[in-house]
């Protein structure tokens, strides 16, 4: 009775299924310029940001969110891709991506936009991506970027109508804001997330939403923070990444010079969850982010680096100052140095891994995760 059973199963699948539909899985990662902020999303240091999967960064203002997405941006164009910004917060500055390495001339491989609604955004977005795909401008397999900022940013139409009738002086009464209008962007993504990681998907973008911080009150014990937009982000982003950020001040002058940004992957279906990476941003734009110094940093925390009794970096079996370490570093192939960590790490993984973990009281409950903005 069982031989038949299953020679019926074999039957009825060769000729009403006939083929089982690929398995989902990422094959192209866009390198963040930080092998260590790699390893925290991706789980591994050559990694970084997942093709054919939505992302979402949120943060503070002047967290460096847009700098993260930057990266992507530079890796997708290296690889070949193309790199799409749709710039509602109207604050993209495009000398200082250059200066980063990203292309933004009129070359076809850089497209900047700033739509006016949510919709027009997502439709125009759409469009582009699919018409790339449909006439081969570049390979299947070469990436595409797409990065939205910000999520929170993105004007629902019914509320940018009502606004330029209330601008033009053609206001109604239908034309007042209303509590249908405050959860309008929230239904917006409920709509269209759906479609926008089948996008990410099928055409094999790396879609990106940059997101704004809210508090939420309710919450007294742990981080009371939550990004804009409702629950579906967090629900189809198969990555969201929290970016926070403390001060660097001049020991000499005591003058602000920068920050230190935290980034904790709060949520991660395409490695472990809940890891951390952490990185120093200089306000001076000739220093902005040293990826050797805060890898140095991180080679310290994970152990693979150790310190004297005096507190240097011990190399080699010799003592050296934090500074001459990041200085012989950056002479160094960063390929090479990612091979080692990558040794280093299958061979010390309990302990690595513990170095990066978030804090306990810092990963979130699904229903404060999921809480809706």
């Amino acid at each position: 009775m069982a031989k038949d059973t299953k020679a019926a199963m074999r039957t009825f699948f060769k000729k009403a299924v006939k083929k089982n539909a690929e398995h989902q899985h990422v094959s192209i990662w866009l390198d963040t310029g930080m092998p260590h902020f790699n390893k925290a999303i991706s789980g591994k240091y050559s990694g970084g940001f997942p093709c054919g999967r939505i992302t979402e960064i949120f943060g503070w203002e002047s967290s460096g969110k847009t700098y993260v997405a930057t990266q992507a941006m530079i890796a997708c164009q290296k690889m070949g891709g193309i790199a799409i910004f749709m710039d509602h917060e109207k604050s993209f500055d495009s000398q200082l991506a250059e200066k980063c390495g990203l292309d933004v001339g009129d070359n076809g491989n850089w497209i900047y936009q700033h739509p006016k609604t949510f919709e027009e955004s997502i439709i125009y977005a759409g469009n582009i991506i699919k018409q790339i795909r449909d006439e081969k401008i570049i390979e299947p397999e070469t990436p595409i970027t797409l990065v939205f900022d910000s999520l929170a940013s993105m004007i629902p139409k019914q509320l940018y109508e009502k606004m330029m009738n209330k601008a033009n002086g053609k206001e109604s009464k239908k034309d007042d804001v209303n509590m249908n209008d405050n959860t309008a962007l929230a239904r917006c993504t409920s709509t269209y997330f759906p479609t926008l990681a089948s996008w990410a998907s099928d055409f094999n973008v790396c879609m990106i939403f940059l997101n704004q911080c809210r508090q939420d009150i309710g919450v007294v014990f742990g981080d009371n923070t939550k990004a804009a937009g409702g629950k579906s982000p967090a629900f189809y982003a198969s990555l969201r990444i929290q970016l926070s950020k403390a001060q660097i001040k001049d020991k000499k002058s005591n003058e602000r010079v920068g920050d230190v940004v935290t980034a904790k992957a709060i949520k991660n279906k395409v490695a472990p969850p809940f890891k951390t990476a952490a990185w120093n941003f200089y306000y001076d734009t000739d220093i902005g982010i040293d990826s050797t110094e805060s890898l140095v940093d991180h080679m310290l925390a994970i152990g693979y680096l150790k310190k004297d009794s005096s507190g240097k970096i011990l190399l080699n079996e010799k003592s050296y100052s934090r500074k001459n370490v990041i200085d012989n570093f950056k002479l160094l192939d960063k390929s090479a140095i990612v091979n080692l960590l990558e040794k280093w790490h299958l061979e010390n993984a309990e302990k690595a891994d513990a170095a990066m973990d978030m804090d306990k009281e810092d990963i979130p409950d699904d229903e404060e995760e999921l809480e809706e903005a």
